[in-house]
């Protein structure tokens, strides 16, 4: 069993100290460290996406289908069997990609610690048996969020659609770092992160809402900036987590070669 879980069990019971403006500070030196090569894994990723993305779609329908398509395009003009269909390939595709999200938080572990890391260290839980809690929690919690969202966009209500999204990604901000660190299955997970959010709930927020503005700062210029300022995200979660539930050093990333499949 992994040694932070009496730390987890002890937050559970008894809460945590959680001050903002060291936990800023460290999140951001922790940044630093991860900034370049995570922002150039980020790249990689999107033109890895879109090239994919477009191919497929673009083979389907054509290129010019697609291009006169989005000008207007919207699910809903559809029938509900794409709806639905729509839904699932979403939820689907978000839980098959959850293990790159708990690559950058274990790269974000390792800058923490000082230890090496690179590209590949992105992908590494698609390997370990962390993928099938990884892959059940993200699946529950996007069935959950996608299908509230698109029932209310149906029903033009997309204001309450983002607030219940915002909602839910409150209560699910521990829910990787629990996995992946406490070695907690998908459903405990999904429960303890709920219940340490609401020890700390006015800090976490306010965190979370300054890390947006800071990732907001890359749209100066090019845009392109934002790649290299999401990966804060990451060191935030990351950084919130590890003064909730301090993780011991001789955790998972030395434990992590009795997990591979």
């Amino acid at each position: 069993m992994n040694k932070t879980n009496d730390t987890l069990n002890n937050a559970l019971i008894k809460g945590y100290d959680l001050d903002f403006g060291i936990v800023f500070e460290k999140a951001f030196e922790n940044y630093k460290k991860i900034a370049l090569l995570a922002g150039v894994t980020i790249i990689l990723l999107v033109i890895l996406f879109l090239a994919l993305v477009g191919t497929i779609i673009g083979s389907l329908v054509g290129i010019n289908s697609l291009t006169e398509s989005l000008t207007d395009f919207s699910i809903f003009n559809f029938g509900i069997e794409y709806v639905l269909l729509y839904v699932g390939i979403m939820v689907l595709f978000s839980a098959l990609l959850s293990p790159i999200g708990a690559g950058f938080l274990k790269m974000a572990h390792l800058a923490e610690n000082n230890q090496d890391f690179s590209i590949g260290t992105v992908f590494d839980y698609f390997k370990t048996a962390y993928f099938k809690e990884l892959f059940f929690s993200t699946l529950i919690v996007s069935i959950v969020n996608l299908g509230i969202s698109t029932l209310l966009e149906y029903f033009a209500i997309p204001i309450l659609g983002s607030i219940i999204s915002y909602l839910i990604a409150f209560f699910t901000i521990f829910m990787v770092p629990l996995i992946i660190f406490c070695n907690l299955n998908a459903i405990e997970a999904i429960q303890s992160s709920a219940k340490l959010a609401l020890k700390q709930p006015l800090i976490i927020i306010g965190l979370a809402i300054i890390g947006f503005f800071a990732i907001m700062i890359g749209l100066i210029g090019f845009c392109i900036g934002i790649f290299f300022t999401l990966p804060f995200w990451y060191s935030l979660n990351y950084t919130i987590y590890n003064q909730a539930v301090p993780i011991d050093k001789t955790s998972e990333i030395e434990e992590i070669g009795s997990f591979l499949e």
